[in-house]
């Protein structure tokens, strides 16, 4: 079991290595600390619970097209396709 173990860190290392995990984990934080993204959901979580839900959906499609969303979501996309040709490849 210790050696499966050690195989299952290897591994996590591997991936923790590897350029996908790496962009995603950049673009996680940039996401997560730029001031306009974070600006822009408060306030569609502001008009949704003012019931503004057609202005909600206005910022929405601002947020949805913004270039940090975009770069977001095409590295979790690009992870989220090794994590599942890693997991094929153990089954």
């Amino acid at each position: 079991m210790d050696e499966v173990l050690e195989k299952v860190k290897e591994l996590k290392k591997a991936i923790d290595d590897t350029p996908e995990m790496q962009e995603y984990l950049k673009n996680k934080t940039f996401l997560e600390t730029n001031s306009e993204i974070i600006e822009l959901k408060h306030n569609i979580a502001n008009l949704r619970a003012a019931g503004k839900f057609t202005e909600a959906a206005n910022l929405e499609q601002l947020y949805n097209a913004h270039p940090i969303i975009n770069n977001y979501e095409a590295s979790k996309e690009a992870l989220y396709q090794l994590l599942k040709t890693i997991e094929s490849l153990i089954k």
